[in-house]
């Protein structure tokens, strides 16, 4: 699945990418988006970080790279 952070940069299992709100780093491990529109999905709680904790919202996170 891909979706796309605050900054409308595409981002997918595997992008790495910040969170603006603690400043953590880390690459995403999943996106749980059974059942959801893309808008559902930019904007729950759908994202796993590698190294953190919980799950984030697209639009919470910033992509640093690609693969």
């Amino acid at each position: 699945m891909m979706t796309y952070d605050r900054n409308r940069n595409a981002i997918t299992t595997g992008s790495r990418v910040m969170i603006s709100g603690t400043g953590r780093t880390g690459l995403i491990k999943a996106i749980h988006s059974e059942g959801l529109d893309a808008a559902q999905v930019r904007r729950s709680k759908t994202v796993e970080v590698e190294g953190c904790e919980g799950k984030f919202e697209p639009i919470e996170l910033i992509r640093l790279g690609m693969y």
